[in-house]
C-alpha cells in the first residue's frame, strides 16, 4: 500500500468508529450525553382532606390503605339540626296557601273595579269611592307579588339549607389510597384533617440532574425508569418528562426534573428509589 493509500486509511478510521458509535446509540435508544441517574417514585399528589365545617364524626366510611374514589363520601357528620332545618325550609317553599289567597284577592279587586268603572261613567258612584277601588286593587296586586317574592325566598332558603346539609358529608376531590386515618367516630373536627390521602395513577418520578446537564432535558422527554424493588407489571416502566426547573440550586449544582409515570390498576409501587435513563425518542 503505498503512502497515499495508507493516509486515507487513517482518516477513515475515526469516522468509521464514529459511525459505529452512533449505530449503536441509535439501536439502544440511549442519550451517550446523559447518564444513569437515580431517582424517587412519589404518589403525584398527597392531599389532607377534613371538613369544611366543625363538628361531630357521626361516620367514617373508609380505613387505612383503602382506595377511595374520586368524589366518594369518606365521613359524616351529625347532621340531625341541618336535616331538621331543611325539612322546614322545603315545607315552607312548597305552601301556596298565602299565594293562592293573595291572587284571588287581586282578582276579585280587577272584577270590582270593572264593575265600578261602568257605575263612575254613569255618573252612579263618586270619584272618591272610584279612587278607593282602585287604590284597594292595587294594594292587593302588590300583596299577591309580595307573597310570590316570599315564596322565591323561602326556595333559596331551602337551597342554602340543602348545602348547609351538603357540608356536613365530606368527599375526595382524588382518587387514591387512605395514607393515614387521623379521626374516629365521636371526635369533634374543626381545622384538623380527617384523612390523608396519595394519589397513585399517575405517579411522579423526581430526579435531581447536576446543572452540567441543565438545557439537555426538555419536556415530553422518555426515560426509562428501574425500580429498586419488584412490582407486578416488572421493573422496568416508561416516564414522561412533565416540568424542568428554571431556576438552578447554587448550593447544590443541581436542578430538579419532575417526570410522570402511568399507574393503571396501582400496580406500581410508590415511595422507593429507582434509576433513570433517558432514551432519544420524544
Amino acid at each position: 500500500m503505498n503512502f497515499s493509500l495508507k493516509i486515507a486509511a487513517l482518516l477513515l478510521l475515526p469516522l468509521a468508529a464514529n459511525a459505529q458509535s452512533l449505530s449503536e446509540h441509535e439501536a439502544t435508544g440511549a442519550d451517550a450525553s446523559l447518564p444513569s441517574m437515580d431517582c424517587i417514585v412519589e404518589p403525584s399528589k398527597i392531599i389532607e382532606l377534613g371538613s369544611g365545617v366543625p363538628g361531630v364524626i357521626e361516620q367514617i366510611h373508609f380505613e387505612k390503605n383503602d382506595f377511595v374514589a374520586k368524589d366518594e363520601i369518606v365521613a359524616e357528620l351529625d347532621s340531625r339540626v341541618e336535616t331538621a332545618t331543611l325539612e322546614l325550609a322545603t315545607a315552607r317553599a312548597s305552601i301556596d296557601t298565602s299565594l293562592d289567597l293573595r291572587r284571588k284577592n287581586a282578582d276579585f279587586g280587577l272584577r270590582t273595579q270593572r264593575r265600578n268603572q261602568k257605575l263612575f261613567k254613569e255618573s252612579t258612584i263618586s270619584a272618591q269611592d272610584m279612587d278607593k277601588v282602585k287604590t284597594e286593587t292595587y294594594i292587593a296586586q302588590l300583596q299577591a307579588k309580595q307573597e310570590e317574592d316570599n315564596k322565591r325566598i323561602a326556595a333559596l332558603e331551602a337551597a342554602r339549607a340543602q348545602q348547609a346539609l351538603n357540608q356536613r358529608i365530606v368527599k375526595t376531590p382524588i382518587s387514591g389510597v387512605v395514607m393515614e386515618r387521623y379521626k374516629s367516630v365521636g371526635e369533634y373536627v374543626e381545622a384538623e384533617p380527617v384523612y390523608r390521602i396519595a394519589s397513585l395513577d399517575p405517579l411522579h418520578v423526581e430526579l435531581i440532574v447536576p446543572i452540567k446537564h441543565l438545557g439537555q432535558i426538555e419536556r415530553g422527554m422518555k426515560a426509562q425508569v428501574s425500580l429498586d424493588v419488584a412490582s407486578q407489571d416488572g421493573n422496568s416502566h416508561v416516564a414522561v418528562v412533565k416540568s424542568v426547573d428554571r431556576v438552578a440550586d447554587a448550593a447544590s449544582g443541581t436542578f430538579g426534573v419532575l417526570l410522570s409515570m402511568p399507574n393503571s390498576g396501582l400496580r406500581i409501587p410508590s415511595g422507593v428509589r429507582c434509576s433513570l435513563d433517558f432514551t432519544i425518542e420524544h
